[in-house]
């Protein structure tokens, strides 16, 4: 068994069309020489702005890494863009 910790991800993604994108990215992150595990990933927008703002900040706090997952559609992704705000907020690296 390694003794290196496995860095926590963030994944953030376009909800609406890249679920099926991030499923498989997850499937991948199961193998055991991947170097990072996936803590959490974006959150529906249906919860109220200022609790999905703080529900979002509380899981991406955790992570070391932000992983944004980018599809035909992701630049218009309002959770996307606010994520990656966050995530620029709470100083975390991130990777595409």
């Amino acid at each position: 068994m390694s003794t290196h910790t496995k860095k926590k991800v963030f994944i953030s993604f376009d909800y609406d069309e890249d679920k099926s994108l991030k499923d498989l990215f997850i499937g991948q992150s199961r193998n055991p020489i991947c170097p990072f595990e996936v803590i959490d990933n974006s959150l529906q927008e249906a919860a109220p702005e200022k609790e999905w703002e703080k529900k979002a900040e509380t899981k991406m706090s955790r992570a070391d890494i932000v992983i944004v997952l980018l599809g035909a559609k992701t630049h218009r992704a309002p959770g996307v863009l606010k994520e990656i705000r966050l995530a620029r907020q709470l100083k975390k690296r991130s990777s595409s």
